[in-house]
């Protein structure tokens, strides 16, 4: 360790009444051996929410101990500014290893699930118009969206020449519209079950999930960390989150995902519309939107082939995702009609 890492992490570490002796760099988190022990040190933006850590506090409180705590400063603070930045200690775990990938993942399932079921709360709709409004919200950004890429698609045809992302984007085109059709239905689904229902849950969700934010301790057990985003939502979102990680990758027929759907299933069952709502907002072909709209605004400082190569990341997430929520909607219908054979015996 040399003289410019005490100077960056002395002042921070101070505040803990440690003393460091040496650091290892992984990426926003640091790994610091002090005189006291391992730890891991996390800087992150001064914009986030600096109130995050009442929602671990919160959690324990309820009994939930499978999150990764953040120590307190001798002066009793949960976060340290310093360099325009903020920072939290926590202790040092492990990530998993990839011989271990499918165990990870139950495990991280299951965990989300377990703490959806935690903090669960029902909230009840006295107004039908607010049903009516959210979906009307949602059908009408997804058709701005829709006639957005509709208009690429007659400009682009319309040229003499059309660039390799336009030529690209315009093969993907049809299968992109099915996918936007078929999220449009699954949310009408969601609408008319709601209409029955008059009420959904919340409950704490961790958002911008990822699978290097659960880790392990020295006996093997998994721990939740990344409250930076957690808030009280839909628990469907972090679903949503977690499945956009996972698949986006290469093309993949990703049977392992439907287990890892059950295992959460075990643990938390979403409600019939909750699993309609979650297919919607899986399925419907965002990234390849946003790829199309960050080439027509020129915000990102891309060349044209690596536009080309992240409208085909995009496309291939969308695939991933078209296998997985159509073996999630058979096995959904399969559950919905056994249930109803077993009603009639009775």
């Amino acid at each position: 360790m040399n003289k410019n890492d005490i100077s960056s992490i002395g002042p921070i570490v101070n505040k803990y009444n440690l003393k460091p002796l040496s650091l290892e760099q992984f990426g926003k988190v640091t790994k610091v051996v002090t005189d006291k022990g391992i730890y891991a040190l996390k800087s992150i933006s001064h914009k986030i929410n600096p109130s995050f850590p009442t929602f671990l506090q919160q959690l324990f409180q309820q009994g939930y101990t499978r999150a990764v705590p953040i120590y307190p400063t001798v002066e009793g603070k949960y976060l340290v500014y310093h360099n325009q930045k903020f920072h939290y200690l926590m202790p040092w775990l492990k990530s998993h290893t990839l011989e271990h990938r499918d165990d990870h993942y139950l495990g991280f399932f299951k965990e989300i699930a377990r703490i959806h079921l935690t903090t669960v709360s029902k909230q009840q709709i006295n107004d039908e118009n607010e049903i009516t409004g959210h979906y009307e919200t949602i059908i009408k950004k997804w058709e701005e969206r829709n006639q957005f890429l509709e208009r690429f698609v007659v400009e682009a045809e319309a040229k003499w020449y059309m660039s390799p992302f336009e030529l690209q984007f315009c093969t993907y085109f049809y299968e992109t519209s099915l996918a936007s059709s078929f999220a449009r239905t699954q949310l009408g689904k969601w609408q008319e079950l709601m209409k029955e229902r008059k009420s959904f849950r919340n409950a704490l969700t961790l958002n911008n999930l990822s699978d290097s934010h659960f880790l392990y301790d020295d006996s093997g057990k998994g721990y939740l960390s990344n409250f930076e985003k957690a808030g009280y939502a839909s628990p469907t979102n972090d679903l949503v989150s977690l499945y956009y990680r996972i698949l986006k990758k290469y093309p993949i027929l990703c049977t392992d995902c439907l287990e890892w759907f059950e295992a959460y299933q075990s643990r938390f069952p979403l409600r019939e519309e909750e699993f309609y709502l979650f297919l919607s907002h899986l399925t419907y072909p965002e990234p390849i939107y946003r790829c199309v709209r960050n080439y027509t605004d020129h915000k990102q400082k891309k060349s044209e082939r690596e536009h080309v190569q992240v409208l085909q990341r995009a496309y291939w997430l969308t695939k991933n995702i078209e296998f997985v929520s159509v073996k999630l909607l058979e096995a959904e219908q399969k559950r919905k009609e056994q249930g109803e054979e077993e009603s009639h015996t009775e």
